[in-house]
């Protein structure tokens, strides 16, 4: 694509509304020339001017036709594009680093398909197309924070490669991006817990007292010297028990104060997929918000990913 036509398309891509659904129309549908059609157009002009000097009156039927043909090419490429519905379905959150698909369904006005490419507006066609005829675009730049899906391209030069219809196209759509994890094996911390708390008993071998006998316990977990002192039997009980209604603690404060921002979310997103994994609460402390996580980490990761930076616009 040449300079100048790369801005005009980046000029044209910024003054296009963003919408979550986007039809192309008259007014949005715009038309050039191909390198090859304007070769044709400047091989008609001196055929036309051969046939001025010379009084040629076959150079002049083959001069316009080749402009007859250049005026077809304008409409049969502007009807691979007229009517086409562009719509932006969900978007999977990223971690950042990670591309980000943007898929876009494809509706046409009737059954006939046109021939057409997709891509972003600053570079080649980049679709992948799935059976039910929607597009999957990779963004691969992501950084923290909430992505607006990029501007995209539309463009075609079917059936005679003499004309390009585009139309700049800018869908509301956005996708989350995470701070990228980064280990962290600092200890960690439980909270939650008090004098009050309850406990939840457990299987252990740690002695936890005497209870009744009962036949199904064995012989070998009665306390003979108990019985021996005061004829009663009784069983050696072993458990272990945990507090219930701790989690575990995610604080913005446990980094020093000198640390980047982007490192201490990363140290965070990485903790926390890890309370995920060991199937542990975690109240996860953030400056002016606090979090109590239970099974579902999203609201967590969410919180990482857009502090401090804006939605997406």
């Amino acid at each position: 694509m040449s300079r100048w036509r790369k801005a005009l398309e980046s000029w044209m891509a910024r003054r296009a509304p963003r919408a979550p659904l986007v039809t192309l129309t008259q007014n949005r549908i715009y038309l050039l020339p191909t390198p090859f059609g304007l070769l044709l157009l400047l091989v008609a002009l001196l055929v036309w001017v051969g046939a001025l000097n010379y009084a040629v009156s076959l150079a002049y039927v083959l001069s316009f036709w080749i402009v007859a043909l250049v005026l077809l090419s304008v409409f049969l490429a502007y009807r691979q594009l007229a009517g086409l519905a562009l719509r932006a379905e969900s978007v999977a959150a990223v971690f950042a680093g990670e591309p980000a698909d943007f898929v876009v369904r494809l509706v046409w006005p009737g059954a006939e398909r046109g021939r057409l490419h997709l891509g972003w507006h600053n570079g080649e066609a980049a679709e992948r197309w799935q059976e039910d005829g929607s597009a999957c675009l990779s963004w691969p730049d992501t950084a923290r924070g909430q992505l607006a899906m990029p501007p995209l391209r539309v463009w075609s030069e079917a059936p005679l490669g003499l004309m390009r219809a585009f139309a700049p196209v800018r869908l509301a759509a956005a996708a989350w991006v995470y701070p990228r994890p980064l280990q962290d094996e600092r200890p960690q911390v439980q909270g939650g817990g008090d004098e009050d708390s309850q406990w939840r008993r457990l299987d252990g071998d740690e002695f936890a007292g005497l209870i009744a006998w009962q036949p199904e316990r064995g012989m070998h977990r009665i306390a003979w010297r108990v019985f021996a002192r005061n004829q009663t039997l009784a069983a050696r009980d072993f458990a272990a028990y945990e507090p219930v209604g701790r989690q575990r603690v995610l604080d913005w404060f446990d980094y020093p104060a000198q640390m980047a921002q982007e490192e201490r979310l990363s140290r965070l997103c990485w903790r926390l997929l890890q309370a995920q994994q060991d199937g542990e609460a975690v109240q996860l402390n953030l400056p002016q918000q606090q979090l109590l996580l239970e099974g579902d980490i999203r609201p967590g990761l969410l919180a990482l990913a857009g502090f401090g930076v804006r939605d997406a616009s």
